[in-house]
């Protein structure tokens, strides 16, 4: 019986309209949005905001079937400082934004999961990330994140 932990590409997470991009950024300043997603292996219900990554996510692990959004965070990050974002049951998840968005709109990250190795990588703006973390709560859930960064250049 192996799960499998990692990273999973998505083009966008659609997250109503709590996820506006914020207006008029310093330049220096990159809003990092962390959103903890909740999979089981029991519970079948799917949050509509979450079936792209349901779908991606049971290709690794085709035991998990449900996923709901936990929690919501955004924090606005001076480039080159390293900031601690909450997650659930004591876990965190440290975020350093390395770079601001450049002239392709790409941010470089350095993201530390709960049970993880540090993940350094770049990011078109606007974009999800979801990590998925060998943690698991009290009730057995599969803590996944994903990460977004903001603002975009021109917008």
């Amino acid at each position: 019986m192996t799960t499998r932990y990692g990273l999973i590409v998505l083009p966008a997470l659609l997250l109503a309209p709590e996820m506006r991009a914020c207006e008029k950024q310093d330049k220096r300043k990159v809003v990092v949005s962390v959103v903890v997603i909740l999979a089981s292996e029991t519970d079948e219900k799917v949050d509509k905001r979450l079936e792209c990554i349901a779908r991606e996510v049971r290709k690794i692990d085709k035991k998990l079937k449900g996923f709901r959004m936990e929690c919501l965070g955004h924090k606005s990050l001076t480039v080159g400082a390293v900031d601690k974002f909450a997650l659930i049951e004591g876990q965190q998840a440290k975020i350093t934004v390395e770079e601001a968005a450049n002239k392709m709109d790409r941010i470089r990250l350095k993201v530390a999961p709960p049970m993880m190795g540090e993940i350094t990588y770049s990011t078109p703006c606007g974009k999800f990330l979801p990590i998925i973390t060998p943690f698991r709560t009290k009730a057995n859930e599969l803590l996944i994140i994903a990460v977004r960064v903001q603002p975009c250049q021109g917008k």
